[in-house]
C-alpha cells in the first residue's frame, strides 16, 4: 500500500512527493466597480466647489459670480445624470446663497433674511422626498450631550469675548444696543438668542448636513457646513472679518460635532442659545476699550 504522502503521476510514471512541491499562491481577484475613480473625482469636486462659491460670495463679496458658477455646476445633475447623486451639498449651498441674495435685494438684512431662507430651504427639502427624520429632529442622545453643549457654549463665548476685548477691530463692531434700559436689553438678548439658534442651527446643522449626507460621510459634512458658516460670518453677523470667520468655523464645528454624536439637532440649539445669550449680555454691559 503506497504511503499517503506519496502520489504517482499516472502520465509520466514519476513519483511525486507533495511535501516537496512548491505551491503557487492563489491570486486574490478583487472586483473594481467601473468608473470608481471617476466617482471619487466627482465627490471631491462636489465638496470643494460649493465651499469655493461660499468664499467668493461672502469673503470676496461677489455673489453673482458665486451663484452663476455654482449654478452652472449644479446643472450637471440635469444634463449628466451620473453627477446627480453627488450634488446634494451643491444644491443646498446654491439655494442658501440664492435666497439670501434675493431677500437682501428687497432691503431685508441679516439676521431677518434667515426667516425667508429657512422657509425656502424647508420647502425645497419637502419637495425632494427626503425623510424628515434626516433633519435630526429627534431626541437622540440629547440628554447625554446637554452638558457638552453648555461647556462648548461657555468656552467658545469666552474665546470670542476675549478676542473682542483684547483686539476689538479683529471681530467687527459691537452689535449690541447701548444706553438702553437693562431689562429691555435682557429681554432682547433672550429673544435674539432664541431666534438665532432656531434659524441658524436649522439651516446649517440640520438642512446643510442632511443634504451633504447624501454623498458625504458625516465627518466631512460637519466640516463642510462649518466652512460655509464661517464664510458667512466673514461679512454678516457677529463675529465678522477674518478672525471672526475663523471663530465661527470653530463654532460650526462644535455644533456639528454635537449633532453627529447625539444624532439630534437639539444639543446644537442649546449650545447656540447659550453662546449668543452670553455674548449679547457681556458685550452689552461690559465696557470695551
Amino acid at each position: 500500500m503506497p504511503e499517503p504522502e506519496r502520489l504517482i503521476d499516472a502520465v509520466n510514471g514519476h513519483a511525486l512527493d507533495y511535501r516537496t512541491v512548491k505551491k503557487t499562491p492563489a491570486l486574490n481577484i478583487v472586483a473594481v466597480k467601473p468608473g470608481a475613480s471617476a466617482l471619487q473625482v466627482q465627490r471631491v469636486l462636489a465638496a470643494i466647489l460649493p465651499l469655493a462659491a461660499a468664499a467668493i460670495y461672502f469673503v470676496y463679496g461677489q455673489p453673482l459670480w458665486a451663484l452663476l458658477g455654482l449654478g452652472a455646476f449644479t446643472l450637471l445633475g440635469i444634463f449628466l445624470p451620473s453627477w446627480r447623486p453627488v450634488l446634494g451639498f451643491s444644491r443646498v449651498v446654491l439655494l442658501f446663497g440664492l435666497f439670501t441674495f434675493l431677500i437682501n435685494n428687497f432691503g431685508i438684512a441679516y439676521p431677518y433674511t434667515n426667516i425667508f431662507v429657512l422657509t425656502g430651504l424647508l420647502g425645497v427639502f419637502a419637495l425632494t422626498g427626503m425623510e424628515w427624520k434626516g433633519l435630526f429632529f429627534n431626541a437622540g442622545k440629547t440628554a447625554q450631550y446637554a452638558r457638552a453643549a453648555l461647556l462648548l457654549a461657555v468656552g467658545i463665548a469666552a474665546l470670542i469675548a476675549a478676542v473682542f476685548f483684547a483686539k476689538p477691530d479683529l471681530l467687527g463692531a459691537n452689535p449690541t444696543p447701548k444706553a438702553w434700559p437693562a431689562d429691555v436689553v435682557i429681554v432682547m438678548a433672550l429673544g435674539y438668542a432664541i431666534f438665532s439658534a432656531l434659524m441658524e442651527e436649522t439651516i446649517f446643522r440640520s438642512l446643510m448636513i442632511a443634504f451633504a449626507r447624501q454623498h458625504m460621510s458625516m465627518n466631512v459634512a460637519v466640516v463642510a457646513q462649518a466652512v460655509v458658516f464661517g464664510a458667512m460670518h466673514y461679512r454678516v453677523g457677529f463675529p465678522t472679518k477674518a478672525a471672526g470667520a475663523a471663530l465661527a468655523f470653530v463654532w460650526g464645528l462644535g455644533a456639528g460635532w454635537l449633532v453627529r454624536k447625539s444624532d439630534s439637532v437639539y444639543p446644537a440649539y442649546v449650545m447656540h442659545f447659550v453662546l449668543v445669550l452670553i455674548l449679547f449680555l457681556v458685550m452689552a454691559f461690559v465696557p470695551s476699550q
